[in-house]
């Protein structure tokens, strides 16, 4: 994306209002298909969700209101997306683009637990086991302040896919 991610619009700005209720509709598309088990989706599916996916990123980039945890959280969704259709170049591609937005604007807690949970899940797909399980490691490590979303983490962290790791 070629929208700098430090940068917050402000409210009020109808166009942006209208990219965020797109944002938010592609994104909860984008869940729907992910939450559906791989053998209940089909291939239109797949491709669908990975539209889903893009557009989310696509509108949250020129939200209102936007900062720069809805490019990371945007760019993790498309690593997600990519793990799950199993292309792990792709995921790890979006996975360090969720890392490096999260490095960039010093994002932590539960935005940097999911960088490394995303790099993590790319390089599993990759076969890397050994880097991916480090990262599987730094993601359990990073201070989560908030119990619900410590909770969330931890659940990902053992959710498939993990591609035998």
């Amino acid at each position: 994306m070629s929208v700098d991610p430090a940068v917050t619009t402000p409210a009020g700005d109808a166009e942006g209002e209208a990219h965020r209720a797109q944002g938010v509709t592609a994104n909860n598309g984008t869940w729907a298909w992910l939450s559906k088990p791989d053998s209940e989706r089909t291939a239109e599916d797949d491709e669908a969700m990975t539209l889903s996916a893009y557009a989310a990123a696509y509108h949250w980039a020129r939200a209102a209101r936007r900062g720069p945890e809805n490019t990371a959280r945007a760019e993790w969704l498309l690593a997600r997306v990519w793990a799950v259709r199993r292309n792990g170049a792709l995921a790890l591609h979006h996975a360090d683009r969720c890392m490096a937005a999260c490095v960039a604007a010093h994002l932590a807690d539960f935005d940097l637990a999911y960088a490394h949970e995303a790099r993590a899940r790319a390089l599993a797909c990759l076969g890397r086991a050994d880097e991916a399980l480090a990262e599987r490691t730094a993601a359990a490590s990073v201070p989560i302040a908030d119990p619900e979303d410590r909770s969330i983490v931890q659940g990902d962290l053992v959710a498939e896919p993990w591609f035998g790791i």
